[in-house]
């Protein structure tokens, strides 16, 4: 059996980019993933046993300015339990989970030199916790770490061309969908566990647009649930989309840690461009308001490089 948690960050700020990930297990057909159960030796949620690597839904790692190395630690034990290469540096992350390029991010033109990737201080909790093996161990694997970046120019261009901030959301979504309807093509049943999309119940017209010619079963469509099952020959991708998932499915957490710890590091590279050229330039996680104060400190100098808007500030 396949299970794939999936979540975003970002979908929110006028800053930086839309994040969006999915990790991927896989294990015997009776072992569904009960992360925090699975995993109660070496895996805690927010807040606790500070020897355990943290899983959580972002938001409750990095609060108030604290918990960014918590946050990179556990990023770094999904991408290790993955069997990937552990990443030195923000270019090398982003290659590990499959996001592309500085230039494919839309980071290029903001980085002076490549970011070291984790801290200092992210090392020192990945080595109190033992975060490279905090995920093992459990009847079933972390097997796979795929995020989609879609940076503002592109972010405002699928905008222009959908009129909707939702279709723009759903398009990460999409792509992320696509690569595990591919991995599905080997017969293995594919379970997919989402956080909901804002306010949508409704999913099956999108999917019957990204699955041309395949059978979908539409489940329960509300508030609480919206599920549907892909069939076509050997491959069957079952979908739920559920509010809240990443606080209580440990795959959608990861997801959630994932896409956040590589929203921050592009955030990181964006602020160190601007406040080393704007004299006591506070730094911005990109969210309304506090945008708005970056944006008023910024532009002059982004006229003047020949920056227009579209390519760093997201309309919607």
């Amino acid at each position: 059996m396949r299970w794939v948690g999936i979540d975003e960050a970002g979908y929110g700020p006028n800053l930086g980019p839309l994040v969006m990930t999915a990790v991927v297990a896989e294990g015997p057909d009776h072992c569904v993933p009960h992360l925090w159960n699975d995993l109660a030796a070496t895996v805690a949620r927010a807040g606790g046993d500070e020897k355990r690597l943290w899983v959580d839904d972002s938001k409750a790692i990095l609060k108030a300015g604290k918990g960014r190395d918590r946050l990179d630690a556990a990023c770094l034990a999904a991408l290790a339990a993955s069997g990937r290469a552990l990443p030195g540096s923000f270019r090398e992350l982003l290659l590990a989970v499959g996001a592309g390029t500085f230039a494919d991010v839309e980071v290029e033109r903001w980085v002076e030199a490549s970011p070291i990737w984790p801290s200092s201080q992210s090392h020192l909790v990945v080595e109190r916790c033992g975060a490279v093996r905090s995920l093992e161990g459990a009847p079933w694997r972390v097997v796979d770490v795929h995020t989609v970046v879609v940076g503002p120019a592109r972010f405002n261009s699928g905008l222009a061309d959908s009129g909707s901030k939702a279709r723009v959301h759903f398009a990460a979504f999409a792509r992320l969908l696509a690569s595990l309807w591919a991995r599905a093509e080997d017969g293995v049943t594919t379970q997919v566990r989402s956080d909901k999309h804002g306010g949508r119940h409704f999913y099956l017209d999108l999917l019957i647009d990204l699955f041309p010619d395949a059978w979908i079963d539409r489940g329960p469509e509300g508030p609480l649930l919206s599920q549907y099952t892909v069939r076509s020959g050997a491959r069957r991708l079952e979908l739920s989309l559920v509010p809240r998932a990443d606080a209580d499915d440990g795959l959608v957490a990861l997801a959630s840690i994932v896409s956040k710890a590589i929203r921050e590091s592009w955030m990181d590279v964006f602020n160190a461009y601007w406040t080393t050229r704007i004299p006591d330039l506070r730094p911005t996680a990109g969210y309304p308001v506090d945008a708005l104060r970056f944006r008023r400190a910024i532009e002059p100098s982004c006229e003047a490089e020949g920056l227009a808007p579209h390519l760093w500030w997201r309309s919607k």
